[in-house]
């Protein structure tokens, strides 16, 4: 019977999503939060859902690659050429040019979708963002994260 037991715990446990949970406040470095907040009131997002971003995409390396994708918020320049030229964007290894071309996508996106987490997964270029969209997929594990780690840092920041 204890075994019985412990098998559905184990399987109940399986089923249920994992949860982003931060043991103690994110360190979040001063230039990104500075400028998260800058360009937060410039494109109105919500700062700590920027920073969210950075957090996810690079644990806030500028120097961070992963599959072409460069920087802070991992853009990627095959993608984005345009409006890196729009916005005067050279290098995305600094900060600051690698924030404002990520939270101009996200601004982007923000306007043709009102789900936060569609834009979030349209972000990370997740196949499931239309199934959402059209309610026949659940959000990703990686909008999820990105919206828990989001709300610990708002209520960090007292809001």
């Amino acid at each position: 019977m204890k075994r019985m037991r412990f098998i559905l715990l184990l399987a109940v446990m399986l089923l249920i999503p994992s949860r982003v949970v931060l043991a103690s406040p994110m360190q979040v470095p001063e230039d990104v939060r500075r400028l998260s907040v800058e360009l937060g009131e410039q494109y109105n997002i919500c700062p700590e859902l920027i920073q969210a971003v950075c957090f996810k995409e690079s644990s806030f390396n500028p120097r961070a690659e992963n599959d072409g994708c460069i920087g802070i918020m991992q853009v990627n320049p095959a993608w984005h050429k345009d409006r890196m030229e729009r916005l005067g964007v050279t290098d995305l290894y600094d900060v600051h040019q690698n924030m404002l071309t990520g939270v101009d996508y996200l601004h982007e996106l923000s306007e043709e979708h009102e789900d936060i987490s569609i834009v979030l997964m349209t972000y990370n270029g997740d196949s499931k963002a239309g199934g959402v969209e059209n309610g026949t997929a659940d959000i990703s594990e990686y909008a999820d994260s990105i919206l828990m780690i989001s709300a610990e840092l708002e209520r960090e920041n007292g809001k």
